[in-house]
Order: C-alpha cells, then structure tokens, then sequence
C-alpha cells in the first residue's frame, strides 16, 4: 500500500479506530454497526502490521463476515 494513500485513509479515522491500526500485537476483534468502516480500518491494520513488523503478508489471517 502506498505510504502517502495510507497516512491520507488513516488521518481519516477517529481515535478509537486509530488505536485498532496502531494495534500491532496478537489478535484484534472489531465489532461495529453497519457502515462503520470496520473492513477498511482491518485492511489498514494489516498494511500497518506488514509496514511496521517482520510479518508477511502469507502470516496474516483476516476474516469479516456478516
């Protein structure tokens, strides 16, 4: 993901959604409402988990379901 896409999608969160991106360590459950943005806010988790760690993208596991 490019660096400046990221910082623009990621100044667009709230604060309590910031601190799910910024959470890089061990497993994340995101429950919301309809429309809240949960899907976009794990795929920044993920590009920020790769961006910032030793991870690849084949050691992540992301699931959403309704």
């Amino acid at each position: 993901m490019n660096k400046d896409f990221f910082l623009a999608q990621y100044n667009k969160l709230n604060e309590l959604q910031k601190e799910c991106v910024d959470t890089t360590e061990g497993p994340l459950m995101v429950i919301a409402g309809l429309g809240t943005g949960k899907t976009e806010l794990l795929a920044l988790r993920v590009a920020n988990i790769i961006n910032k760690t030793e991870s690849g993208a084949s050691n992540i596991l992301c699931l959403t379901f309704t």
